[in-house]
């Protein structure tokens, strides 16, 4: 009977042996716009940080806030980089989204290739309506301006370069590329540690899961760290592979990498845009920080 029982113990352990080996590695659905920032994403994935760290990432690229916030709503995303203001949107509409972290972005207002900054009186200015766009134009720009709604980023890029437009409102890489076409940058918003991108992860998703979202972490800071330590040149074919530049631009991109990190959200801008929301009548609820936030992934 002892003889038995120790037959029975030993395949019982031999089975969980095999159980542990057999154990699939998690997948985490992530979306993102072509940002400066998504580049740490594509290059964990290429460089398999993300792997080692325990997860595997599903990265999609979208080309608009509005197809990516579908595929959110839809269920077909478990964490993407949006703003606050998208974030605030979305758990108005009874989507929990939670705030984890928040990435380096900046945002900047960019003048035409003629426009002389000093002269024009009332430029015509482009931006997505009800956006963190106008918002900056409303919180940063004194001198009066005539908003432009252009919701595409590339169609506001062409206005710009063309003349019909004196200024425009863009995020990186636009920035970038509107400079080496000859357009002159008049603010920026990490000039006034201005950081409105967030990462965000669905309620559930983190509620269940939350040792993968502390391992995709643990993979964002072990990339994080190998792009501040190599040069551009030893990772840059992953932000082609991933769609974020296409070989013609891939070398004109400038990575903030020494700006890279893992940071809270910060509730100072929170409660600055969502009291701008409320002037404006875009939120007639009230929205608490610490209710779509989460600080347990995140350090200052």
């Amino acid at each position: 009977m002892k003889k038995i029982m120790k037959i029975i113990v030993l395949l019982m352990l031999l089975l969980g042996v095999v159980s542990g080996c057999n154990k699939e590695t998690d997948t985490l659905r992530l979306g993102t716009m072509p940002t400066y920032s998504a580049a740490i994403y594509a290059v964990g994935i290429e460089k398999e940080f993300f792997k080692d760290a325990g997860i595997e990432v599903e990265l999609t690229v979208f080309r608009s806030a509005r197809d990516r916030d579908a595929a959110a709503t839809a269920g077909e995303l478990d964490g993407f980089m949006t703003d606050i203001m998208g974030a605030v949107n979305l758990n108005a509409k009874g989507f929990p989204f939670i705030m984890t972290s928040r990435e380096y972005e900046d945002f900047g207002v960019m003048a035409g290739i003629d426009v002389n900054k000093k002269s024009v009186m009332l430029p015509k200015t482009g931006i997505a309506d009800n956006t963190v766009t106008e918002y900056i134009v409303d919180t940063y720009i004194t001198q009066k301006i005539e908003k432009v709604n252009i919701i595409a980023v590339p169609d506001r890029m062409g206005a710009l370069l063309s003349g019909e437009l004196s200024y425009g409102v863009f995020p990186q890489p636009f920035m970038g590329i509107i400079e080496e076409k000859g357009g002159q940058l008049v603010f920026n918003t990490a000039s006034e540690e201005f950081y409105p991108v967030v990462l965000v992860f669905d309620e559930t998703y983190m509620n269940e899961k939350e040792a993968s979202i502390k391992a995709f972490y643990e993979g964002y800071i072990k990339t994080v760290e190998y792009m501040q330590s190599v040069s551009y040149d030893d990772y840059k074919e992953a932000l082609v592979t991933y769609t974020l530049a296409t070989e013609e631009t891939v070398d004109l991109y400038k990575l903030p990498v020494a700006e890279y990190g893992l940071n809270s959200v910060d509730e100072k801008t929170f409660n600055s845009i969502v009291t701008w929301m409320k002037e404006k009548e875009l939120l007639d609820i009230e929205m608490n920080f610490n209710s779509i936030q989460s600080s347990n992934f995140s350090e200052e």
